[in-house]
């Protein structure tokens, strides 16, 4: 007689030749576990949201149906223990730190521990799957499903797919994305466009199967997001062996924090520079160890200081632009070349304008020419325009501005990304519920940095300062606004702006 661990006070029979002398009777009669054994992942759903899951012992012999939850929930329930952690205990509350990552898969294999005849055991680790661990931390560039000619981010082949033992080929993210069965559980890190085929910027190397020992350290979740330090690639020796027996050390050498998405943080020692992207590729920066600093933008780059903004160039200072436009709010405006000549040149009229006097003085001569008339004091000369000002509406402390977008201190009101609902942890009440928050609803009687300009202390309420859709088209409508097509025409706008409307 054989007994089936049910995770509770309770046994159940089932036909077995003899009892395995690894379980030990509890205070109750009841059979538990005790030692270290090899387990298969079950089930992860945990009902109380403190990690628990539940896992099948290799060679044992009993095979329950996993058909349902409450069959899979009367395997053995095992906890899983963390590198790193522990809680600060208060007189009013308890400070928990420590490390979060996600479960072993249904199908992996762990390694527990039931200690003391507990009959709760403990996760100590996972067990990698044999020559599919390729995409950790990173999915790597190679060929394509085995294509010759088609590199990119790869994962690793299915074991259920037909294959010779000689023969397994890789699979790219939209083989297992068009998969029916895994498609909502995978996201892949596509490149960007234009990192396609960039081996520094774009396409990694990053893997355990790179090299043995590997040099690589990281993370990566399921969904895509990963984190990676890689100490770079060594040559082949007797100390380091590489599938290229011909492999140069030193490449991919580099720290790289990417998303799902695609936005990367990347800082590459081998190449010497350092890379951030988006995820969509229409905005990212470089700077490289010659000194260079590189911005591109697709749409705007606005920029704003609440004292001086200064820029120094030891060589040319060059703009170039459809349009200029430049105003001085308050003080004088000076420009002077030191040592060389003021050119300045329109292809149509040139209008000076002064509100009071007019001075032109010359240490030597003046020469003024014209294949026309001079007139002075004759007819009416036409006044000069002034930059357009534009009416900030979503701004809380600079309302107008020749610019058509100036960032304020936080909470700014122009961000376009809309507020999202904030998902609740599980209550700690005896029923485990919790409601989300949707966050357009919500007004706070005190910010959390309440000491900026533009927010209102404890004691008073400040609504979300992002504005309703009519001032977003109303301001975007506006002729006078000197903003890019794209803007003017509301294509990088959400389609609605929240405003926080709560209880008073």
């Amino acid at each position: 007689m054989a007994y089936k661990h049910t995770g509770y006070d309770t046994s159940q029979t089932v036909n077995s030749a003899e009892t395995n002398n690894s379980f030990a009777h509890g205070s109750r009669g009841v059979q538990r576990r005790e030692g270290i054994y090899i387990c298969k992942v079950v089930d992860l759903v945990d009902d109380r949201y403190e990690g628990y899951m539940y896992v099948q012992v290799i060679g044992e012999y009993y095979q329950g149906d996993k058909s349902t939850q409450a069959s899979r929930h009367e395997y053995h329930r095992v906890r899983r223990a963390s590198p790193y952690g522990g809680a600060y205990q208060y007189a009013n509350a308890t400070n928990s730190y420590g490390m979060s990552g996600h479960p072993p898969a249904p199908g992996s294999e762990v390694v527990c521990v039931f200690p003391n005849n507990s009959a709760v055991g403990i996760v100590l680790g996972v067990l990698p799957d044999i020559t599919r661990n390729s995409s950790v931390p990173t999915n790597p560039g190679t060929f394509i499903d085995s294509e010759s000619d088609v590199v990119g981010p790869t994962v690793d082949p299915s074991v259920k797919k037909d294959g010779s033992m000689n023969k397994r080929p890789r699979g790219a993210g939209e083989t297992v994305k068009s998969s029916e069965e895994f498609s909502e559980h995978y996201r892949d890190t596509e490149n960007h466009p234009g990192l396609g085929i960039d081996s520094l910027r774009g396409l990694s190397s990053s893997s355990q199967r790179r090299e043995s020992p590997t040099n690589v350290f990281g993370f990566n979740t399921p969904g895509g997001h990963h984190f990676v330090m890689d100490d770079g690639t060594l040559p082949n020796s007797d100390y380091s062996l590489a599938p290229d027996k011909s492999r140069k050390g030193g490449l991919s050498n580099l720290m790289r924090l990417g998303s799902a998405g695609g936005a990367q943080i990347l800082f590459h020692d081998g190449a010497g520079f350092i890379y951030i992207i988006s995820q969509t590729g229409k905005s990212w920066i470089q700077m490289s160890q010659d000194g260079k600093i590189d911005i591109y933008a697709e749409d705007d780059v606005s920029m704003r200081t609440s004292n001086d903004f200064n820029l120094y160039c030891g060589g040319d200072f060059n703009l170039d632009a459809d349009a200029i436009n430049i105003k001085a709010r308050k003080g004088d405006m000076a420009i002077e070349t030191a040592q060389g000549e003021f050119n300045l040149h329109s292809n149509k009229d040139i209008k000076l304008t002064t509100d009071l006097n007019g001075h032109i003085k010359a240490v030597g001569n003046i020469r003024i020419s014209t294949d026309g008339l001079i007139d002075l004091n004759g007819p009416q000369a036409t006044e000069a325009t002034k930059p357009t000002p534009n009416n900030l509406e979503i701004n809380t402390s600079i309302k107008e501005s020749i610019t058509g977008r100036v960032p304020e201190a936080e909470p700014w009101g122009g961000h376009a990304e809309e507020q999202e609902m904030l998902p609740q942890p599980a209550s700690p009440n005896a029923d485990l519920t919790a409601k989300d928050i949707d966050m357009s609803k919500i007004k706070n009687n005190q910010q959390p940095n309440s000491s900026k300009g533009n927010v209102q202390g404890k004691g008073s309420q400040r609504h979300n300062p992002r504005n309703s859709q009519e001032k977003v088209d109303n301001f975007n409508e506006n002729p006078n606004n000197n903003l890019s097509d794209g803007r003017v025409a509301g294509n990088n706008l959400p389609p609605q702006f929240n405003e926080r409307a709560g209880p008073t």
